[in-house]
């Protein structure tokens, strides 16, 4: 991957992540919709993509490039030339093709160094590349001056805390990317394992937190295993990068009694407004606290446009004071010391796994597996505190097969977007202003559409846990179906 972005950059081309744990409709929806010309393998995805991949488009193997003569030329390329490509979940259901520019990238890059890396930092790679965070990821430390190493991540160990802990330890990693849900499972691990609990933290200078806020409670017990350790807050989406944030300079005690956590400010070279929802022109003062509005953001860090889709692009963009303005769809207010505090998102938008989802793509996806017997669908998330979707599968067959279902989106939507449980109605409960009534909506029980049978947990749990007889499910996380690879 780190070739490929490389070698793709500095040919003149734009660099567009494609995972080969995804379906391959989706790999080929995906290069269909960006409209590539060239896809990059090695020995291990090459047959994973070449029943993918058309004719029209070229396979090139990395590894029969190094045998080759190849030209030392870079492409000159201008800063609004495009540099990267990054698809997410739309508000339409059909996923939105994010365009970076070349400036785009550099200031995503300049943001997160400013936040003291520095000669000899050692990053450990954990993002998915479905992410644009993972492209700053692995940039920083091969710009940092002047040197800094980057440390990759083998396949499916962000969630093998074994050995994802080793690693940290035994390649000494100083800076660490790491989402809320990574956090929660490597916190667990640690208070449930009887290992001197600072022996894996005990050489990370600086821990970057990005997607969601985080608990604070979790932030403490970070702050307990490891003092020297720096966190810092990173708020922003594929549109805007890093954009907002903040170091968390609480102390524990602070942060243990703390029930809100604050995202922060704009970052350097950005500007942040927050804007009326009711009065789109009306600009809600930092002193105005517990008044909620929209996050506009401006600056270099932006995307160029939405690819193939000049409406939604023009939508999304609003000129104030003469000055271009992404309205993001986040909802937030300001605290007593001006900082953000993020409420949600406008549209009835959710994350699972801290990645971005828009459940319209999932329910068109469940009825279109059964059109014929499925006339409706409505995708949501069991809780706050729980991410897993639940779908409820309007049909008059109550024996409507679930699990053909389940298996239809396993070749359709990726991993975090297929839900943990389908539940059949004949309607879905509506209230006095014909929207669903979420209150009415069933919750499903533990075994709704999952058999179950006695599996030992692996490493991934500690090993005193495997004394007792935990009942999983037969299907590997088929409740569940969280990753981050």
């Amino acid at each position: 991957m780190v070739c490929g972005l490389l070698g793709i950059m500095c040919a003149g081309g734009a660099y567009c992540p494609l995972s080969p744990i995804d379906p391959s409709m989706c790999v080929r929806a995906l290069i269909d919709k960006t409209k590539g010309r060239c896809v990059l393998v090695h020995e291990n995805t090459c047959d994973k993509f070449s029943n993918t991949i058309s004719e029209q488009i070229q396979m090139i193997n990395l590894e029969h490039l190094l045998l080759a003569d190849i030209t030392e030329e870079v492409a000159e390329k201008k800063n609004d030339s495009p540099s990267f490509i990054i698809c997410t979940s739309g508000t339409t259901g059909e996923q939105k093709i994010i365009v970076h520019t070349h400036a785009s990238l550099i200031a995503g890059v300049h943001h997160l160094m400013i936040w003291n890396t520095k000669h000899g930092d050692k990053v450990l790679q954990v993002v998915a590349s479905s992410w644009a965070i993972h492209l700053f990821e692995i940039l920083m430390p091969l710009v940092i001056v002047p040197s800094g190493t980057l440390v990759l991540l083998p396949p499916e160990d962000n969630w093998n805390m074994t050995r994802f802990c080793k690693i940290i330890e035994e390649k000494q990693i100083t800076v660490l990317f790491i989402n809320p849900s990574l956090l929660k499972v490597l916190l667990d691990y640690l208070e449930l394992n009887n290992r001197e609990r600072n022996q894996t933290l005990e050489r990370v200078r600086i821990l970057w937190i990005s997607g969601e806020s985080p608990k604070a409670q979790h932030l403490a017990k970070i702050k307990s295993f490891s003092s020297q350790v720096r966190i810092f807050l990173i708020f922003g989406m594929s549109e805007t990068n890093a954009a907002i944030g903040r170091e968390i300079e609480e102390s524990i005690d602070e942060l243990t009694d703390l029930s809100i956590l604050p995202i922060g400010c704009s970052l350097a070279e950005y500007r942040c407004l927050l804007v009326d929802e009711s009065n789109d022109e009306q600009v809600i003062s930092p002193l105005d606290t517990n008044t909620i509005g929209q996050i506009y953001l401006a600056g270099a860090g932006l995307f160029q446009c939405y690819y193939n889709n000049p409406e939604l692009t023009s939508r999304t963009r609003v000129i104030i004071n003469n000055e271009e303005f992404f309205k993001t769809g986040d909802l937030a207010c300001y605290n007593e010391k001006s900082e953000l505090v993020h409420v949600g998102r406008i549209e009835f938008q959710i994350k699972i796994d801290d990645q971005r989802i828009e459940t319209a793509e999932v329910e068109r996806t469940i009825i279109a597996c059964c059109p014929n017997e499925i006339s409706n669908c409505f995708v949501t998330k069991l809780s706050q505190d729980e991410d897993l979707l639940v779908a409820y599968v309007i049909s008059d067959n109550s024996q409507l097969d679930t699990e053909s279902i389940r298996n239809y989106c396993k070749d359709h939507l990726r991993k975090y977007m297929i839900p943990s449980y389908f539940i059949v109605l004949d309607k879905l409960p509506l209230n006095a202003k014909g929207k669903v009534d979420r209150k009415q909506l069933p919750l499903p029980s533990l075994s709704s559409n999952v058999s179950m049978q006695f599996v030992k947990p692996d490493e991934l749990l500690p090993s005193v846990v495997s004394e007792f007889n935990v009942c999983l499910p037969d299907k590997t996380l088929s409740k569940g179906n969280l990753s981050n690879a």
